[in-house]
């Protein structure tokens, strides 16, 4: 597990070869329990998750800034878009969750919103983050430190 206390298994081309020019990638997801994973994007796949264990509550933020939220019970499944920012947290307090997610693309990417914005390297400039997450140099720096940048 990481800081975030989930861990992704990925099945891509690198590890089955089969999946070669198909356009896909199959990945495990385990959550902690209190676990998140954290808002991401995928810049070139659309991604399905279906809920085998445990409870989320998974949502996406579409490009006039709506939320859309679902809490998954084992057996559901939610459809993220291609490039939206999106997230799962395990709303279960003392059980993991495992999911199962399929990606549209056999090299979908993942960035992670908080941590391309507070620990690239090089850093982004102290000012553009104060002005652009409306905080003080204080909390930029806070951010960093807890992210690892």
């Amino acid at each position: 597990m990481n800081q975030f206390d989930f861990n992704v298994t990925l099945s891509n081309v690198n590890n089955l070869p089969g999946l070669n020019t198909l356009g896909l990638t199959m990945a495990r997801v385990d959550i902690a329990a209190n676990g998140l994973v954290p808002p991401h994007s995928h810049p070139r796949a659309s991604e399905v998750t279906i809920l085998l264990e445990g409870s989320l509550l998974v949502g996406f933020v579409d490009t006039s800034n709506k939320l859309y939220t679902q809490r998954l019970r084992p057996g559901d499944s939610f459809v993220f878009p291609k490039g939206l920012i999106h997230f799962l947290y395990n709303t279960g307090i003392s059980s993991p969750a495992l999911a199962v997610s399929g990606l549209s693309s056999q090299n979908p990417g993942a960035q992670v919103s908080s941590v391309a914005s507070f620990a690239s390297h090089p850093g982004m400039p102290d000012d553009v983050l104060r002005k652009g997450f409306k905080m003080n140099g204080q909390d930029v720096a806070r951010i960093r430190r807890n992210l690892g940048g």
